[in-house]
């Protein structure tokens, strides 16, 4: 993969199954993990620019501006 997101994960809040981009490092290691706009997040699971990430029907704005594919 290639492009800004590929070094983000996509991982989804505590609140919704909005999307939100994790950087690869803290997506590799234990919970807690936090997205690039500072949202706690839940799960972790798939790439950023892929279908749960910037795929997903519901994308963090923030994160879309801050991780671009």
């Amino acid at each position: 993969m290639t492009g800004a997101g590929s070094g983000h994960a996509a991982g989804r809040d505590q609140e919704s199954s909005r999307a939100h981009a994790v950087p690869r490092e803290v997506a590799d290691g234990p919970p807690p993990w936090v997205a690039a706009c500072g949202t706690p997040v839940a799960v972790v699971q798939g790439a950023w620019g892929g279908r749960r990430g910037l795929g997903s029907g519901d994308v963090c704005p923030d994160c879309r501006r801050l991780v671009p594919a």
